[in-house]
């Protein structure tokens, strides 16, 4: 399967310049560039390069796409995410010494995932408001909206 992605940089930006990779591929929810000045301004603006993965679990190519990433299939994810990365190495947009991965709830576990299976990709991790205790996860504040997505208890 091939995932797509968009890159945002300034023109001729070097590979060694920082590249952020997000991803977030759950419930069904589209991720699609737009601009925000923490990016615009505090990122792109200082020279690096900025990389959105449209993931399997996303709802970019509707809910086949979605589906494809669900419960026993949630490693996909991972899996297309690790594509990416490897995918922006090898073609020179980032190194992985200045690649990193942000992922925030359901991306914030894809990102705790993803470094733990494959830490040699990237350089830097920002899993935020992840939920990875998923021994429990169904028991904390925010955790019953999970469920279903990631075929919890």
């Amino acid at each position: 399967t091939t995932i797509p992605y968009f890159v945002i940089r300034t023109k001729g930006a070097p590979s060694h310049a920082p590249c952020l990779l997000y991803a977030y591929g759950g419930f069904e929810i589209s991720q699609t560039p737009g601009y925000a000045a923490t990016i615009g301004a505090g990122w792109l603006e200082r020279g690096a390069t900025y990389v959105v993965a449209n993931i399997r679990g996303g709802g970019e190519f509707g809910p086949t796409w979605h589906q494809a990433a669900k419960k026993e299939k949630r490693h996909v994810c991972v899996e297309d995410l690790a594509a990416v990365a490897e995918d922006l190495l090898k073609t020179g947009v980032a190194q992985h010494e200045s690649l990193g991965i942000r992922g925030g709830s359901n991306g914030g576990l894809l990102v705790g995932n993803f470094y733990v299976q494959r830490p040699e990709l990237v350089g830097a991790v920002v899993c935020a408001v992840p939920l990875l205790d998923m021994k429990r996860y169904s028991h904390l504040l925010a955790g019953a909206a999970g469920g279903a997505a990631d075929g919890g208890p």
